[in-house]
């Protein structure tokens, strides 16, 4: 058997592609995503724990609550009564943008220590960056030059691992005629971004209209690397706009039957995605659609009180639907069992 000196190694190891050192773990190859080899539908949680930089807890109770959560316990439970493989985490855009309001310097290694313990705990990871909830006024709807900032700051950071997958920007906001093309422009800034700091991970771009719209984007844009790109969808139902398989196909299902996409979040509560009385048989129905398409699931979320997927953080019982009525019926109801049957509804 052939013997290196230790130095040897560590220079045969830096050489080699910035994932073969840590094993391609998840892959796209067609439209489909695969782990370890195998054809995979990502199950997973949406996690607001790190969504603020650490400065906001003094002011924000509900921000410190949230990272409270985080930790080795919330970990092995969502595993265990969900069956969860991956974790979202949404971080804040203006506290990575060193121009930004609330930049905080030490943030994205806090951000970085958060991926390596799900990673040790074998998640994979989606990090997305969120201008929606990060705290700050008058940020755009739309990626714009403070979203570039804040990749360039956190992306050089990460660790080469192809389990740790980049949703570029939260929920693109705009939707009608002509911006597609404003979308398109946006994004491809963004792809080029990343893979100018050489990162290899698996990109995720939502579409328009909070993430709805995916149908005819992903030709628009281009990717340096191949098999590394994916639509994102949060198909939030709306009464009469958005309830219904006719219009869930017009508006993303097209697109996800040709190229690769993942549901990266969702959840349809009395307060958020409520259609009225029918929405736990709308909710269902758009389960079974989401299975027909194949389509990995990452549902929202896990410390949030207007998106329940567990009733609490101490038995961690998913949510259901047995005690709704109506929107705004002040209920704990909630999609935490159709996630945890996930793809089997």
């Amino acid at each position: 058997m052939l013997r290196y000196p230790l130095f040897v190694l560590a220079v045969l190891v830096s050489l080699l592609p910035r994932d073969a050192a840590f094993g391609l773990d998840i892959a796209i190859k067609g439209h489909t995503f695969y782990r370890d080899g195998q054809p995979w539908q990502a199950k997973g949680v949406d996690v607001n724990a790190f969504v603020k930089p650490p400065r906001f807890f003094a002011i924000d109770k509900s921000a410190q609550l949230q990272r409270s959560y985080w930790g080795e316990t919330e970990l092995n439970e969502v595993r265990q009564h969900l069956g969860v493989d991956t974790l979202r985490l949404h971080v804040s855009q203006a506290g990575l943008d060193p121009q930004g309001a609330i930049y905080d310097q030490g943030y994205a290694h806090e951000i970085v220590d958060a991926v390596k313990l799900a990673r040790s705990h074998d998640f994979a990871v989606v990090l997305v960056i969120d201008a929606q909830q990060d705290g700050t006024q008058d940020l755009k709807c739309m990626p714009s030059a403070s979203t570039v900032r804040a990749w360039e700051t956190l992306a050089p950071l990460l660790p080469p691992d192809s389990a740790i997958m980049l949703e570029l920007f939260n929920e693109p906001c705009k939707k009608g005629d002509g911006v597609q093309a404003e979308w398109a422009s946006e994004m491809q800034t963004l792809i080029d971004t990343v893979r100018g700091r050489k990162a290899g991970n698996i990109l995720l771009l939502d579409g328009l209209d909070w993430a709805r719209i995916t149908n005819d984007l992903f030709p628009l844009v281009h990717d340096s690397m191949t098999n590394r790109m994916a639509l994102a969808i949060h198909p939030y139902l709306v009464g009469g706009a958005f309830d219904r398989r006719q219009q869930w196909d017009v508006k993303f299902g097209a697109s996800a039957r040709t190229f690769p996409a993942l549901v990266t979040e969702w959840n349809a509560t009395p307060t958020n995605g409520c259609t009225g009385k029918n929405t736990p048989a709308v909710a269902l129905d758009l389960m079974r659609y989401l299975q027909s398409l194949q389509l990995g699931l990452i549902e929202w979320g896990i410390e949030s009180t207007h998106g329940k997927i567990v009733t609490d953080h101490v038995n961690f019982t998913p949510t259901t639907y047995a005690s709704f009525r109506d929107c705004n019926d002040g209920s704990e109801s909630g999609g935490g069992e159709l996630l945890a049957k996930y793809p089997h509804n």
